[in-house]
């Protein structure tokens, strides 16, 4: 039966991974172009649509690649595709948590948000992505104190530096190795290839974000929210 000790008879694959990784870098950057992001909602719709992609075709990625031919077969074992979707949730979850604070890092930018305000509007982004996200998950597969640690670490954040480069994003790089359902041996072998495969996807989402966002009517919109 398929499991987590199988995948040490899948061969190993680095030139495999490296070609996935270049074909992804750019079919990603042409995809989902849309409307300017001017209100809460739509940063919260982003956020969650976004991070979903970015989680599945990184994680689903990275498990095709490495076990190739085998891929679909082990999907069709009930206990491993049922790992595969709880590795898959937890992606998720981290991918959304790190997005959110990066959105919300920018719109609080150059004093539109102070300190509190942009913890808020991190945690709408993150509740209401998430609630999308996880819509059809099984409720057993979704940790129960996801929005309280999101909480935290929101509270916790520098904004100022959140808001540029990648300094956000290294929670889901990081869990993309430690949540694959893959033996040690070959995350070890395969994390730098593996790890430029996030940032690739992460990188295009921010020139994205960088287009589309403005943050000065994201920031009026929260203000001005009495909802919160």
């Amino acid at each position: 039966m398929p499991n987590e000790v199988n995948l040490r008879r899948i061969a190993a694959v680095p030139a495999q991974l490296a070609e996935f990784v270049a074909r992804a870098g750019g079919a990603f950057a042409g995809r989902l172009r849309a409307h300017p992001i001017a209100s809460v909602d739509d940063l919260s719709v982003f956020v969650g649509q976004r991070s979903s992609l970015v989680a599945q075709t990184t994680l689903y990625g990275y498990l095709k690649t490495r076990m190739g031919t085998k891929f679909v077969r082990y999907f069709e074992d009930e206990v491993f595709s049922a790992g595969i979707k709880e590795a898959a949730v937890r992606q998720f979850l981290s991918c959304a948590s790190d997005l959110s604070i990066h959105a919300a890092a920018i719109v609080a930018g150059d004093g539109r948000l102070e300190r509190d305000a942009a913890a808020g509007l991190a945690r709408r982004c993150f509740a209401t992505a998430t609630a999308q996200g996880l819509e059809d998950v099984e409720p057993r597969t979704i940790p129960p104190d996801m929005r309280e640690a999101f909480a935290v670490r929101a509270g916790r954040t520098v904004w100022a530096s959140a808001a540029s480069g990648e300094a956000a994003f290294a929670g889901s790089i990081e869990d993309l190795i430690r949540n694959a359902p893959v033996v040690d041996e070959f995350k070890v072998q395969d994390a730098p290839i593996v790890r430029n495969s996030i940032r690739f996807r992460w990188l295009d989402v921010r020139k994205e974000l960088g287009k589309r966002l403005d943050p000065g009517a994201v920031a009026d919109d929260w203000t001005t929210d009495e909802s919160h």
